[in-house]
């Protein structure tokens, strides 16, 4: 302690101490109290997105979407849904190869596919594994008129848009070949119905051509091809024109009356444009062509170019009265789902929104544009029940006949006869040829047989 430090300075020391001491312990104690504040974490909820619609994607041949309203159809059905989408897209060049190669692969695009001609495709399309049955998807739709689809089909085309026994190719419409004639320039000449046989075709022409010389009016002619020319003809000379191994009957006696009758009306009356069919759509649109044996529509176009009055359309003659017939050749314009397709159901669910029978709109378009319904209640319900479709009554009259008519054989078969038929049948109706009508079958026979043996090897 410094020498400085006094007594009397300890004890002032001592006694501050001692009342510090006693000041402290007599303070009263301070509480220090942490309030924790409660920390609002905001966390961002993201609200769920609705599922992803459908996309079901429909291929369609551009002359069907041209004339048919499906892209109309394909937006009043997703209206309707909730779950899927609708689009429809035209076929393009190649479009068959690539399907079948994404089928394959596990990775298609397109779940239906049409225009779907049997006679000329059910066979490759089935056979390549294109197309699947619809029944299944039929009978499962919950769309309305689905219970109606197959038991309203006319039933010759329900065999016809199906292979084997499974219904593949359901259908807007049909057509079958007809005999498409000028009222005015029939009835100027004394005929007032369509003829019915052979004999009352070929009388009605030789007036005609006596009629209409000044004018270069041709008094009838083919469409120019297989199935409209000799093909349609066969049906109607016989109940069988088709072989067993599923090729027209070139040696039958019928097929070789054809031929005749085909070689009288253009070669030997001269009573068509040469060959039968050169030129004969032009002259048919310039009021050169009286009549034509043709697709069911051709009667349509002629009424929507000079009149309704003016054009009709009738079943074609047959050979002679009362003969067993096949009615006409006839085909449906169809749809098909594709296999491995990744919503067969709702594609088939928007096809019988839009074909089916229940939808009278889509109906009474189809046959305003001269294709035939496949739905025998469209016949009861719009063109013998609506006046406004009486000029349509013609098709009462193709649906008798294709009640009766066979269906094109199942094969691949139709495309090489009509190449050999038209290899051959420009010297036949060539004028002054003495090609005879076994002749020609022969040759078309013997070619179609060397050709189908060629692609089988």
């Amino acid at each position: 302690m410094s020498k400085s430090f006094s007594r009397r300075d300890f004890i002032k020391l001592a006694a501050a101490g001692v009342a510090g001491t006693f000041l402290a312990a007599c303070k009263p104690k301070v509480v220090e109290k942490v309030v924790k504040e409660t920390v609002v974490v905001e966390k961002e909820v993201t609200k769920e997105a609705p599922p992803k619609k459908k996309q079901v994607r429909i291929l369609l041949s551009s002359w069907a979407v041209g004339e048919i309203p499906f892209d109309r159809t394909a937006r009043e059905f997703n209206s309707t849904r909730d779950d899927c989408e609708v689009k429809v897209q035209t076929t393009f060049e190649g479009w068959d190869t690539k399907v079948i190669a994404q089928i394959n692969e596990g990775k298609l695009e397109w779940s239906a596919a049409g225009i779907l001609t049997p006679f000329l495709v059910m066979y490759k399309w089935v056979k390549t594994g294109m197309v699947q049955p619809m029944e299944e998807y039929i009978n499962a739709s919950k769309q309305e008129g689905a219970d109606q689809v197959l038991t309203d089909m006319i039933e010759t085309i329900k065999e016809d848009g199906s292979f084997e026994g499974k219904f593949y190719s359901l259908a807007y419409s049909f057509e079958n070949i007809t005999f498409n004639w000028r009222v005015d320039y029939f009835n100027a000449v004394g005929v007032k119905e369509a003829p019915k046989t052979w004999d009352e075709w070929l009388s009605a022409c030789l007036e005609l051509k006596k009629w209409g010389a000044k004018d270069q009016i041709y008094p009838t002619a083919f469409a120019g091809a297989l199935w409209t020319d000799v093909g349609a003809l066969i049906c109607a000379a016989t109940d069988k024109p088709y072989t067993e191994e599923g090729l027209i009957d070139w040696k039958s006696q019928a097929m070789i009356d054809s031929l005749a009758f085909y070689k009288k009306l253009i070669v030997e009356e001269e009573l068509t444009p040469p060959h039968g069919t050169d030129g004969w759509l032009d002259a048919y649109y310039s009021g050169k062509v009286a009549s034509v044996q043709a697709q069911s529509s051709r009667g349509v176009w002629g009424q929507n170019a000079f009149g309704t009055d003016k054009v009709a359309t009738s079943p074609i003659a047959l050979k002679e009265k009362g003969i067993a017939n096949a009615g006409s050749v006839y085909w449906g314009n169809g749809v098909a789902i594709l296999n491995k397709a990744p919503y067969p159901q709702e594609a088939t669910d928007y096809l019988i929104y839009t074909m089916g029978p229940q939808n009278l709109d889509f109906q009474k378009t189809v046959i305003k544009t001269g294709k035939t319904p496949i739905y025998n209640s469209a016949y009861e319900k719009i063109i013998k029940g609506d006046p406004k479709f009486g000029v349509y009554r013609w098709m009462v009259e193709m649906l008798e006949n294709v009640k009766k008519s066979v269906p094109a054989p199942r094969n691949n078969y139709y495309t090489i006869q009509h190449t050999m038929f038209k290899k051959h049948i420009v010297n036949f109706t060539e004028k002054g040829s003495t090609m005879s009508p076994e002749e020609v079958a022969e040759l078309i026979y013997k070619d179609s047989k060397e050709e189908i043996a060629k692609q089988k090897a």
